[in-house]
C-alpha cells in the first residue's frame, strides 16, 4: 500500500505564515518583467542559484511559482550557472525595484547577496526559503530537515537491520548520508539522520561524505559507490542534483537510497525506499498568497516542521518496497516527535 506521511499541507503553510510574527518558465537571464494581473494576483520572480532540473530542491521551489500561475500570477523562474555567484547577484538586482510584487530566493548561498541587495530596495517585498535574511522587507522560511531527516535515520535503520524484509541488505549494519558541502544546514539534516538511527540500534555505522557542491552527480555516484563497498545498505542523498548520482549508484550495485526535497522515489524503480519532502513549492505559494492578503510577516521567520507538515517522509511511487509495517513504525517515531517525547537534534 503507498503511504503518505503528511496531509492538510496546504492549510498548515499558510497558517503558519500568517502567524508568522507570532511564533514559468525556466530563462537564463532576467527577461521581462511583469506586474499581477488585473485580477489582482501578484507577480513573482524566483532567482535560482542554479539551475531547473534537479528533480529536487529548486524543481519543488518551482512547482510553487506553477501553482501561483495557474491561479493567476505572472511569474518567472530566473536561471543561472550553478557556480557563478556574480551572476546571481546581478539577475537579482536586474528584477529588484520594478514591476515584481515579489522576490523570491533560496538557499544560505544567497544570503550574503540578499542581505547586501534588500536595503538598497526598501520597498521591494522579497521572499528567501532554506535560510533566514533579517532585513524589514525580507520574509524568511525555514523547514527543520533535522526533524525530516530523523524518520530517514529510522528507515534507514530498519532497512539495514532487517536483510530478511530487504533482501539488498547485507547482514552489516552500516548506513549513509551524502552531503551537497559542509555547511551548517546539511549537518542539520546529518544531526537529524544520525538520531534516528540511533534511536532504532546505537551500533550502526553512519557513513559521512560531502560533494563540495550541489550539482556533482558523478562525484555523488562515486562517494556512494565507496560507501556500498564500506557496506553500507543505505544511503541517504542531501547534495541536490549532485544527489541523482546517489540513486544512479544505488540501482548500479544493488542497493537502497532515500531521497530529498521532492519525492524521488519514482527515479530508479526498486531501489528508492522514500523522499523526505520539505515541501517548498506548497511554502511560496501560501507565502506569497499571504502577501496578496496583506499577511506575510516580513522581517520575520516562519518555521515548519513535522508538526505542521512542513516536512514529510513520502513512499509514495516506490514500487511497494518498504512493507506497511515498516512504515507504520516510522509513522509512530513521527508522531513521538510531534508530541514532544523525543528531540531531534539541530544544528542551526
Amino acid at each position: 500500500m503507498k503511504t503518505r506521511l503528511t496531509t492538510g499541507v496546504a492549510l498548515s503553510v499558510a497558517a503558519a505564515l500568517t502567524l508568522a510574527a507570532c511564533g514559468g518558465d525556466g530563462d537564463n537571464g532576467a527577461g521581462d518583467n511583469g506586474s499581477g494581473d488585473s485580477d489582482g494576483a501578484p507577480s513573482a520572480a524566483h532567482v535560482i542559484n542554479g539551475s531547473l532540473g534537479d528533480q529536487g530542491f529548486f524543481d519543488d521551489a518551482a512547482r510553487g511559482l506553477a501553482m501561483l500561475e495557474e491561479d493567476g500570477s505572472r511569474v518567472q523562474n530566473i536561471q543561472a550557472e550553478a557556480d557563478n555567484p556574480a551572476q546571481w547577484r546581478a539577475n537579482l538586482e536586474s528584477v529588484s525595484g520594478s514591476d515584481w510584487d515579489v522576490v523570491i530566493v533560496g538557499t544560505s548561498q544567497m544570503v550574503d547577496i540578499l542581505n547586501e541587495t534588500a536595503p538598497k530596495y526598501p520597498d521591494q517585498s522579497y521572499i528567501i526559503y532554506d535560510s533566514v535574511v533579517e532585513q524589514p522587507n525580507v520574509a524568511s522560511i525555514l523547514y527543520k530537515q533535522n526533524e525530516g531527516s530523523y524518520l530517514a535515520g529510522v528507515l534507514a535503520a530498519l532497512v539495514t537491520t532487517d536483510p530478511e524484509t530487504f533482501p539488498l541488505a547485507n547482514e552489516e549494519k552500516v548506513v549513509g548520508l551524502v552531503g551537497g558541502m559542509d555547511i551548517p544546514i546539511i549537518n542539520d539534516f546529518l544531526a537529524g539522520f544520525r538520531k534516528g538511527v540511533e534511536a532504532v540500534d546505537p551500533e550502526i555505522e553512519v557513513l559521512v561524505s560531502y560533494v563540495g557542491d550541489f550539482y556533482d552527480a558523478n562525484r555523488g555516484f562515486d562517494q556512494t559507490k565507496a560507501m556500498y563497498d564500506q557496506g553500507a545498505d543505505v544511503v541517504f542523498q542531501v547534495a541536490g542534483g549532485a544527489g541523482i548520482g546517489v540513486h544512479t549508484a544505488a540501482a548500479e550495485f544493488g542497493k537502497y537510497s532515500i531521497g530529498v526535497d521532492a519525492n524521488q522515489n519514482p527515479l530508479q524503480e526498486g531501489h528508492v525506499l522514500a523522499s523526505m519532502l520539505k515541501n517548498i513549492g506548497v511554502s511560496l505559494d501560501s507565502a506569497v498568497k499571504a502577501y496578496a492578503a496583506g499577511d506575510l510577516a516580513f522581517g520575520e521567520v516562519a518555521e515548519y516542521g513535522l508538526a505542521n507538515d512542513g516536512v514529510s517522509l513520502t513512499f509514495e511511487d516506490n514500487g511497494d518496497i518498504v512493507p506497511q509495517e515498516i512504515q507504520d513504525q516510522v509513522r509512530e517515531y513521527a508522531q513521538m516527535v510531534i508530541d514532544g517525547e523525543i528531540e531531534v537534534p539541530t544544528t542551526m
